[in-house]
């Protein structure tokens, strides 16, 4: 039987996560919460950039390769718990968010437990 799994052709599915500090169990839940998503709508399976320990006052590695796997065409999606994965300060987030989004990627969060909708495309700035 065919998947009817979407492989778009601007690039992959990508979940990043960040936790400080680094979190033994490398945030197993919203990863299993991330992919979960993805199956439901209809996303490829997603790839893990994962930078654990790595406070969020820094560009971790792992967000790099993201950066650069975007801009490359290689991932046209990224999943995310929420924009605090990139940054705990809110413009910081922000800017990591539209650096993601001019690169070529469609960013979406984790919705809300108490939220209705599948999913939600983090909007754009003003």
């Amino acid at each position: 039987m065919p998947s009817t799994r979407n492989t778009t052709r601007h690039g992959s599915t990508a979940i990043y996560l960040r936790c400080f500090p680094a979190d033994r169990w490398e945030m197993l839940l919203h990863r299993h919460a991330l992919e979960d998503l993805a199956e439901r709508t209809g996303l490829a399976g997603p790839g893990l950039y994962l930078d654990n320990g790595t406070p969020s006052s820094t560009h971790g590695p792992r967000l790099r390769e993201l950066l650069d796997a975007v801009a490359a065409g290689r991932v046209g999606t990224v999943l995310v718990p929420g924009s605090w994965v990139f940054s705990l300060c809110p413009r910081a987030a922000q800017k990591i968010s539209e650096q993601l989004r001019l690169a070529g990627a469609e960013l979406v969060e984790m919705p809300s437990p108490r939220s209705a909708g599948a999913r939600r495309r983090v909007p754009q700035a003003a």
